[in-house]
């Protein structure tokens, strides 16, 4: 199909998966199709009267949309599970689920000057997010974090001790609230069968890494530079 007889049969604003575009852009999607339950009958442009929601065949169903990026022009493959709540006029249809299926989501990368176990930890719980399994990337990030605990020498039995502490040593107010906050999504996660959206999952991860950021790479940043001008003012003391 060429790029003139795409026909666009949805707009929305996103930010392109694709790591060399990456930045907010209108998408266009192409195609829609369901993928199960299998029905010939049903047809997405099957609209009632007046405009009114499709007449769907199931009250649940997994569908597949290929999208559009208007700035790199490359296609988006995602599968989406929806189910529909009321009928007639009253019908609403709730996504449940999407999952990007192309270009693979790339996992979040921590900086190299975070410890490698936090690292590791925070990568694990980003491929259980991106593969849309919220229980298992809540638990991940909240392993991250016991992970930060340990090294920055808290001792405690209990994770929600661990962070008392480091409260107690002075950690900035936000760095307790985020180390906090993941602790009671991977609480959630794992003792209540809490499933977070992709955007409450998506915050604790930015969250996280926020934290390491102001614990690991700032303060190592600051070293390099003191080392840097340390060695620039010892070489200027040795020339005649």
């Amino acid at each position: 199909m060429t790029e003139q007889e795409l026909t666009s049969l949805e707009q929305r604003r996103a930010v392109c998966p694709y790591s060399d575009c990456a930045t907010g852009t209108v998408m266009d999607m192409v195609d829609q199709r369901m993928l199960a339950p299998e029905s010939r009958e049903y047809a997405f442009d099957d609209f009632g009267e007046n405009g009114s929601l499709p007449v769907y065949p199931h009250s649940s169903w997994t569908q597949q949309e290929c999208w559009v990026c208007q700035l790199c022009g490359r296609s988006i493959l995602e599968v989406i599970e929806c189910k529909k709540t009321g009928a007639g006029r009253e019908a609403r249809i709730e996504e449940l689920t999407r999952l990007v299926l192309w270009p693979s989501p790339a996992p979040r990368l921590l900086h190299p000057d975070v410890p490698e176990r936090i690292r590791s930890a925070c990568e694990e719980a980003s491929r259980a997010e991106n593969a849309g399994a919220a229980r298992l990337a809540g638990v991940g990030y909240r392993s991250a974090v016991e992970e930060l605990c340990k090294d920055q020498g808290a001792t405690h039995k209990t994770l929600h001790g661990k962070i008392r502490e480091l409260a107690a040593q002075g950690l900035p107010g936000d760095i307790i609230t985020a180390l906090d906050e993941t602790r009671v999504v991977g609480n959630d996660s794992v003792h209540q069968g809490v499933a977070y959206s992709a955007e409450e999952l998506a915050d604790i991860a930015e969250l996280v890494a926020e934290a390491t950021v102001l614990l690991y790479v700032q303060p190592a940043q600051r070293r390099r530079m003191a080392d840097s001008r340390r060695k620039r003012h010892e070489a200027a003391q040795q020339k005649p």
